[in-house]
């Protein structure tokens, strides 16, 4: 057997019980499927389980939908499991070891579906483990890749090489990274060129029959995507010293083509990715190596060029060609001795036949617009992920007139009026390209306008030579305010469309009469329910406009448009927003929709209290629909916010009614578990609880619940869990029994959340609020334990995070506790550890990147340790706090102190909200602290230097005399006098 060189013989009658199991997991009865799972969850906490799984994943004699359920529940097992210490629950370190050892062998000879499934896996256990903690993948994957001689084979491994390395791209720059890239590359370069080379030699030899050219195709692809990763950071010498065989292997690949890799209908296929993927590597090389890379930027330049050239309209070559056209913007917008783009000619040549026959739409857009508005909204959207013909076409001619502002200004004005005069000549025959040019022509106009642009704040930089101001008026205003046709014109709606969109774009640059004039034709266009993207973009352009800010004289940010004149505008578009969407009209789960209107109440305030009231019902009413199969968790995130917002307004004033309105939608909530919706729900109960006068009984049956271990295995629900603890902590005067008999399980859940490495930083959320709200005598007997648990985990870690936030839990101990509590804890565990701990992580933290509450503590909590004896009679301790508090103060001339940003309101969510795993992810909503909760953790401390100036007086003869031997010491010693 694979596993018994473990020591493990697997039991027979336990592999058919797994079997068993597993079967039911798919099965159409729902109960037995719920009970399985149920089994299989409680089984996997066992020793032995994951080993097990393998076990029968590689036992040929099971059936292949139980074995394709094993490699899905394996996967899912990693991802929950791997990521928790095995002190904790976790996997245990000899298991860990077990299944890295065979995983990698298993997948390889695994049939596909289940191949595709252990591949995953291995992903999840690289992000975390490789290479520290996984020195043996690198040599397996190396070894597998030289002696194979089965294509599959080397295909397999070379796909696994091409995910592990992927993590490499998404890390920002640091010495750890360098040091995993450099162990990889020394590891690897050789063989991955060797086999590069070998599979270019063989494709372009011409003999593959079609089935080989595809598994060699797929081995080219993850070949290609590994030497993006492998040179996503730096360039490694091996790499810049074969930069030839390298990209005359590319210049070769994008000149192939083969019937048998080209995409079927409108899919990429293989060949397509494949040069998709070389043209990214070009543009990756333009990006960070112009030197190296200059020797091949003429060849490259001409072989996507040629390659564009060639490509016809087909919706296959979409994303290829917005590859392609990448590389171009990169190469146009770089300074080169040699620049192909100086010349006029080329930049005509690209404009006419590369930018013209991309950016007007094609038959294929039009009817994309009508039968999948939501496909066609998220392509041409700001934050798209997915490259559009028409989005890249646009960078394109940004990037060109990066270098050439004046010469690409004046040939694109030109085809906009050549454009416009044909659309004059469409529209008097009556023709419906009419709209299709006009539609082309604010595209063109966007893409010559706007140099500078933020996810957040829009455009902040134009290009001085278009009058956008006056384009609006001729062509983009009348647009708007024109009567909606009697019936449904789908060119006028995407003209309309696009008219919202320029809007949208220069809603920074627009005046604001201008924009306060037209804002009720805009409303206008939420009622035209018959067309989604109309509506739709309608709304999310209502919803960028009331975020647009200006700079006081004083320098501040305030909002642009003040609720009082919005008001009239924007609440009757409420009721239609929620027909649409209660209807299912349009885009079902629309969930622009739903920002709109989160943003709408989050906006007007207290003048949006009264319809805000009277609109949770239907949002209730919509939220127990969704409840059933909540399938769009971004529109599940903006359907809450919605709440949240109203419910931030109306509760202070009003709890009875608020709480009336929903705590039976919650209850059903919480009683179906609809897994979905807990993290949003624990979060806006935490807000109701914070805010309720009296505490209405589900209150203190939810309590017990929420202490569940089931609860906090489930990740996302880790964060609203804590919030909603954090409101029975801050009301501890009527939960005081309650909180005295569960004390114990809370600090066991705390351990659980530390222990894990995605929610340790929920661990010291947790453990503030208990701080901060709890008098000491509810946690006073547990505090040395509390603080044990802690300095276990901050040896195992040793990452920054968490030393930063074990100091500025610890500062909020000394700041709130009575008679250095802390101090005598510490010394208790281990003589002289507090002098340790304050002289060597203490130190560090000061020096890092915190928030104004974060230092108003640290500065607060470490005088107030100064002034004690161990501390007070050891001079150079006194003198390292001396330094850090400089740093926390920032009074060193050259620097303020480091300032970690508050996160901002408009922030995006990361990918939209939604969590790409199989399990809910968590997104935190903008609206469940009560006004106030700004102060963060020091809403005592006003004001800081203040604070600091009181707290350290005493101690002012001791700094005064450092500051005489150490000059660095000298602005404290300012500071205090």
């Amino acid at each position: 057997h694979a596993l018994e060189g473990r020591g493990m013989a697997v039991d027979p009658t336990q592999l058919a019980q797994l079997a068993t199991l597993l079967q039911q997991t798919v099965s159409p009865n729902a109960q037995e499927m719920q009970a399985s799972e149920q089994h299989l969850r409680s089984a996997e906490l066992k020793p032995g389980f994951g080993l097990m799984l393998l076990e029968l994943l590689r036992d040929g004699s099971i059936t292949a939908i139980t074995r394709q359920a094993g490699a899905v529940y394996f996967k899912n097992y990693i991802r929950r499991q791997w990521s928790v210490d095995g002190v904790a629950g976790g996997i245990s370190a000899s298991d860990r070891q077990a299944i890295k050892q065979h995983l990698l062998t298993l997948m390889l000879q695994a049939p596909k579906l289940v191949q595709v499934q252990l591949g995953a896996a291995v992903e999840e256990i690289s992000v975390l483990d490789y290479p520290t903690e996984w020195q043996s993948l690198l040599p397996e994957i190396v070894q597998h890749l030289k002696t194979s001689q089965d294509i599959s084979v080397l295909k397999g491994t070379m796909q696994t090489a091409h995910t592990v390395f992927m993590k490499f791209r998404s890390k920002s720059r640091s010495n750890e990274l360098l040091g995993e890239i450099k162990y990889t590359v020394m590891g690897f370069q050789e063989t991955h060129l060797a086999v590069f080379s070998a599979a270019c030699q063989r494709t372009l030899g011409g003999t593959l029959i079609a089935d080989q050219l595809v598994i060699h195709f797929e081995l080219l692809l993850a070949t290609i995507g590994a030497f993006h990763s492998l040179n996503v950071v730096d360039l490694p010498a091996f790499f810049e010293d074969h930069a030839k065989e390298y990209f005359q292997g590319f210049i070769e690949l994008l000149k192939f083509n083969h019937e048998a890799v080209v995409g079927k209908s409108d899919q990429p296929g293989l060949l397509e990715q494949v040069k998709g993927a070389i043209c990214e590597c070009f543009a990756l090389y333009t990006d960070k190596y112009q030197e190296e890379f200059a020797q091949f930027l003429l060849p490259c330049v001409e072989a996507v060029w040629t390659l564009l050239v060639a490509l016809d309209q087909q919706e296959r070559n979409d994303q290829l060609v917005a590859k392609g056209i990448h590389f171009l913007s990169s190469a146009a917008a770089t300074h080169w001795q040699k620049s192909p783009f100086e010349d006029q000619n080329v930049l005509s040549g690209i404009c006419l036949k590369v930018v013209f026959p991309n950016i007007v739409l094609r038959d294929s857009d039009m009817e994309l617009f009508e039968e999948n508005p939501l496909e066609y909204v998220r392509r041409d959207m700001e934050a798209a992920d997915q490259e559009t013909r028409r989005r890249s076409c646009m960078d394109l001619v940004k990037a060109m007139g990066r270098l050439n502002e004046a010469k690409v200004t004046e040939i694109l004005i030109g085809y906009i009026q050549a454009l416009l005069d044909q659309a004059r000549q469409a529209q008097a025959a009556n023709q419906q390209s009419a709209e299709r040019y006009k539609d082309a022509c604010i595209y063109l106009c966007i893409a010559m306008a706007v140099r500078g642009q933020t996810q957040r704040e829009g455009v902040t930089l134009t290009n001085q030579n278009v009058n956008i101001v006056d384009f609006f008026q001729q062509l983009v205003s009348p647009e708007l305010v024109a009567p909606l046709p009697a019936t449904r014109s789908v060119p006028n709606e995407v003209l309309r469309s696009s008219c919202l969109k320029f809007v949208t774009v220069f809603r920074n640059q627009l005046p604001r009469e201008q924009i306060g004039a037209m804002l009720p034709a805009i409303c206008r266009h939420i009622a035209a329910a018959d067309s989604p993207v109309v509506h739709t973009y309608a709304a999310i352009c209502i919803e960028k406009l009331l975020t647009v800010k200006d700079k006081t004289a004083q320098g501040q940010s305030v909002l642009r448009y003040d609720a009082t004149s919005m008001r009239g505008s924007l609440l009757p578009m409420v009721e239609p927003i929620l027909q649409i969407i209660a209807g299912n009209k349009g885009i079902p789960m629309n969930e622009y929709l739903m920002r709109v209107t989160a943003r709408i109440f989050s906006f007007l305030k207290q003048h949006g209290a009264e319809t805000g009231l009277a609109t949770l019902r239907p949002l209730s009413a919509i939220l127990l629909a969704m409840a059933a199969n909540p399938s769009n968790p971004v529109f599940n995130h903006n359907l809450f916010e919605a709440v949240a917002s109203i419910v931030k307004v109306c509760v202070p004033t009003q709890p009875d009614a608020v709480e009336g309105a929903l705590l039976p939608c919650f209850g059903q909530i919480l009683e179906r578990n609809v897994t979905d919706f807990l993290p949003y729900t624990f979060q806006i109960l935490g807000l109701l609880l914070d805010a309720s006068p009296s505490v209405k009984p589900l209150y203190q049956e939810l309590f017990a619940r929420l202490l569940n271990p089931d609860l906090w295995r489930a990740q996302a629900n880790v964060p609203g869990l804590i919030r909603l603890l954090r409101a029975y902590f801050s009301k501890h005067v009527g939960f005081s029994e309650l909180l005295r008999a569960h004390m114990q399980g809370i600090l066991e859940r705390f351990q659980f959340v530390l222990c894990n490495r995605k929610t340790e930083s929920s661990a010291f959320d947790l453990l503030n609020a208990m701080i901060m709200h709890l008098p000491v005598e509810f946690y006073q007997q547990h505090f040395k334990t509390l603080l044990t648990v802690l300095l276990t985990r901050l040896q195992s870690s040793k990452s920054p995070k968490t030393q930063k936030d074990f100091v500025i839990s610890c500062s909020l101990c000394v700041h709130r506790q009575p008679n250095n509590m802390y101090v005598a804890a510490l010394d208790e565990i281990q003589p002289g550890l507090f002098t340790n701990i304050l002289g060597s992580v203490w130190a560090l933290v000061a020096k890092m990147a915190l928030r104004l509450d974060e230092r108003k503590l640290c500065v607060i909590a470490m005088a107030k340790l100064m002034a004690h004896d161990q501390v007070r009679q050891n001079p150079q301790l006194l003198g390292v706090c001396c330094t850090g508090l400089v740093s926390l103060l920032g009074l060193l001339p050259t620097t303020e102190a480091a300032i970690a940003d508050d996160e901002s309101d408009e922030e995006p969510l990361a990918n939209g909200g939604a969590g790409l795993d199989f399990e809910v992810s968590f997104s935190k909503l903008k609206n469940t602290d009560l006004p106030g909760a700004a102060a963060g953790l020091a809403p005592d401390i006003p004001d800081l230097a203040a604070a600091g100036k009181t707290v350290l007086r005493p101690l002012q003869p001791v700094i005064v005399q450092l500051a005489q031997a150490n000059v660095e010491l000298q602005p404290l010693a300012m500071f205090v006098q």
